[in-house]
């Protein structure tokens, strides 16, 4: 394996157009560079297949249910292009999967090491759908939150095995120190605030226990400490326009004195990646809709429609507005901008749903263009 991966490198890189012509040796050869590359950026990930079968997804809609989840063997092409699919439900079709990020390295020497080999963040998405929802940070976190809740939550034989797979090759010095302690059963009911808040506390944030710590202060008729677990759910989140869908949806929901904000909020999310506002149609309209865009009586497509139209507005503002000088970026800034604007295009298409299929070869081609084929490659499925 590690000869043939050498060997195919320097075909790569001995003509990048090869890989863009040769659609045979292209795909054979990106799946090959995909799975090399997600060992690296999802950590354990046999590990991690094994306890999303056998309990789940916790924080998804549509993988949540134990002996469901089936690992992948080979890539959907209808995905968006930065997703490595990890696992699928044979029930609802949706996918658990890894998210890779395409950064620059103009400015910053160390900003390789220290962004692009960064742990990638697990998502749910669907087969042509026009985004993502974040669950969790990396795939250790994700694990150590399904042996806590087996630990708590699951009990008996069937909690004890999630636990023991999950501790399994851990304490080896294989992983960053905070995430190489093996769980102790019975941690979450000795802390005793519950399960989730001891993930929250012991293990790492979470967005939607963040939106349940939110919804849980509202009940109680705290506004305030709703609102602060949700602002600081944006900042534990960076990137993702989900977080401020929600905080939204939040603000809103305090009544009409909210509505400035709710719709400043949900404005925000558009200076995002929108594939990150969320993996249903519904996530869409109500960005239009609570960002005062389109109307609650708007079907799908028209409120889509003002979306993109709105998001068009709003992208050409920031590039000719006061403070934007496009001529101080780097040809590699130019060329990502155009790759993150691609795939904003295609979440917003007014097609049935977004095949994500028809923009690699572009994409592929705009990565290799500033010398990032390891991009190229994984794309171009």
């Amino acid at each position: 394996m590690g000869t043939l991966f050498i060997t195919t490198t320097m075909l790569f890189k001995t003509s990048s157009s090869f890989v863009l012509k040769n659609q045979h040796l292209s795909k054979r050869y990106s799946q090959l560079f995909s799975s090399a590359a997600a060992e690296n950026g999802i950590s354990r990930i046999s590990t991690l297949q094994t306890l999303l079968s056998k309990h789940g997804a916790p924080g998804s809609e549509g993988c949540l249910l134990k002996d469901d989840l089936v690992p992948v063997t080979e890539q959907d092409p209808t995905l968006h292009p930065h997703l490595y699919a990890i696992a699928q439900s044979s029930k609802t079709g949706n996918y658990i999967c890894a998210l890779r990020r395409c950064y620059t390295t103009d400015d910053d020497p160390n900003f390789q090491t220290s962004s692009e080999n960064a742990p990638w963040p697990i998502v749910e998405s669907a087969s042509k759908s026009r985004g993502m929802s974040l669950l969790a940070l990396n795939s250790e976190h994700l694990m150590r939150r399904i042996a806590c809740e087996g630990d708590f939550v699951v009990g008996g034989d069937d909690g004890k095995e999630l636990v023991s797979i999950y501790n399994e090759g851990l304490g080896n010095d294989q992983l960053e120190k905070t995430l190489d302690t093996p769980y102790e059963a019975g941690s979450v009911e000795q802390l005793g605030y519950g399960c989730e808040k001891y993930v929250l506390l012991r293990v790492g944030p979470f967005p939607d226990l963040y939106n349940a710590m939110a919804q849980s202060h509202k009940k109680r008729g705290d506004e305030s400490s709703s609102l602060i677990a949700a602002e600081a759910s944006n900042g534990k989140f960076t990137g993702f326009g989900s977080t401020f869908l929600s905080y939204a949806r939040l603000l809103s929901s305090f009544g009409t004195s909210r509505n400035e904000e709710a719709r400043d909020g949900a404005r925000t999310s558009l200076r995002l990646p929108l594939p990150s506002l969320g993996h249903l149609d519904s996530d869409f309209k109500n960005i239009a809709v609570l960002g005062q865009i389109a109307t609650e009586e708007d079907s799908f497509e028209e409120a889509l429609t003002k979306l993109s139209a709105f998001y068009e507005k709003l992208r050409a503002n920031d590039e000719s507005g006061p403070g934007a000088d496009q001529s101080g970026k780097t040809e590699q800034q130019v060329i990502i901008d155009e790759a993150n604007y691609l795939l904003d295009r295609l979440a917003l298409t007014s097609e049935n749903n977004a095949d994500w299929s028809k923009v690699r070869t572009e994409l592929a081609e705009k990565y290799v263009k500033i010398n990032k084929q390891d991009m190229a490659d994984f794309v171009s499925l």
